[in-house]
């Protein structure tokens, strides 16, 4: 008998310590917990050698310096895959462009399907790229409806710039009519140099060019083109996450004063998934904005950051509440943006 209530004792003892233990059921007014912060996020970039790759390391090295968020970069073929990436939940986080930002909500090529919202969610932008077509001098190359039956370089498959490029290409009217080839960043330019290409896509982000075109410019007599007014007016109505703005003589010396090269831009932004923690994004942000100056020392394309927090994104996808809190506390939130979840 003793030996039984010792079993009954010794069960019910087990019972109420669980029952302990167990998380509430949450009724309709049961306060929720907060997500603990993800420590380790995994960032995707673009191929090395581009605006994107370099901004993308800069800012993993300077959050993990300065908050308690520990990053990783993983090199990708470009912003596509770096949102269908996020939508497998194989990345926390990464940039993007703008452009894509807008295909991947409608479904439209390249993606496979449509991207819900919440795999997408924006953080910041840091990036405005004018992306011209550059050729050699006395190719015979002066305009967009000469590069038929021309070669040109144009970025990694899937990249944000390439899919700029196919809409302007398209819009002008040549785009099956050219010779398309991929290359990395820096390679596309080395291309270009080396006469394997009539043509090649150039990149200033910020307004600043790579390491690359700087060499370009240095050792081949280059042609910047001029997109048509009335394609640059197009391109934003078919994608609001592209337009279209003079690059000038201060950014590029060898564009005469007065003379703008009208050219495609579009906009590079962070992104995160909705999974990620309110409190990670928030000191990823953080980390962020409060070092632009530890960040223009690794690469003065992030020199002019808070210029670009908001005026690239886009309205079409909300952002992470994270990021909105960051910014909000540091004064750089824009009012015409949502937040997720309100």
């Amino acid at each position: 008998m003793k030996r039984i209530l010792s079993i009954l004792l010794s069960v019910t003892l087990v019972c109420l310590l669980a029952a302990c233990g167990a998380p509430a059921q949450q009724g309709g007014d049961a306060p929720q917990a907060e997500a603990a912060p993800m420590r380790a996020l995994r960032l995707g970039t673009g191929s090395v050698g581009g605006t994107d790759n370099v901004a993308i390391e800069a800012m993993s090295s300077v959050v993990n310096r300065n908050s308690e968020i520990k990053t990783s970069t993983v090199t990708t073929t470009g912003a596509v895959e770096i949102i269908n990436l996020l939508d497998s939940r194989e990345l926390e986080g990464g940039y993007t462009g703008s452009i894509n930002l807008v295909q991947a909500l409608r479904g439209e090529e390249p993606f496979q399907k449509e991207i819900p919202a919440s795999s997408m969610l924006q953080a910041f932008g840091f990036v405005s790229w004018r992306l011209p077509v550059l050729t050699v001098k006395g190719s015979g190359i002066e305009s967009y409806e000469d590069l038929r039956g021309k070669k040109m370089a144009f970025p990694d498959v899937g990249s944000a710039s390439t899919e700029v490029l196919k809409i302007v290409l398209r819009e002008a009217g040549v785009l099956d009519d050219v010779n398309i080839e991929y290359f990395t960043w820096s390679d596309g330019f080395s291309a270009l140099k080396d006469g394997r290409v009539d043509a090649c896509v150039g990149t200033w982000g910020n307004g600043v060019p790579p390491a690359g075109i700087i060499e370009l410019l240095t050792v081949r007599d280059i042609n910047i083109l001029s997109l048509p007014p009335e394609v640059g007016a197009k391109i934003h109505e078919i994608n609001s996450g592209i337009m279209a703005q003079d690059l000038t003589h201060a950014e590029c010396d060898i564009i005469p004063e007065g003379d703008p090269r009208l050219s495609p831009v579009n906009a590079g932004v962070m992104i995160f998934h909705a999974d990620v923690p309110e409190e990670s994004v928030y000191e990823f942000t953080k980390a962020c904005v409060s070092n632009i100056e530890e960040l223009g020392k690794i690469t003065q394309d992030l020199k002019p950051l808070k210029d670009y927090v908001t005026s690239v994104c886009v309205e079409d996808v909300p952002f992470h509440p994270g990021a909105a809190r960051a910014l909000k506390e540091a004064g750089l939130w824009d009012d015409r943006f949502t937040v997720y979840g309100e």
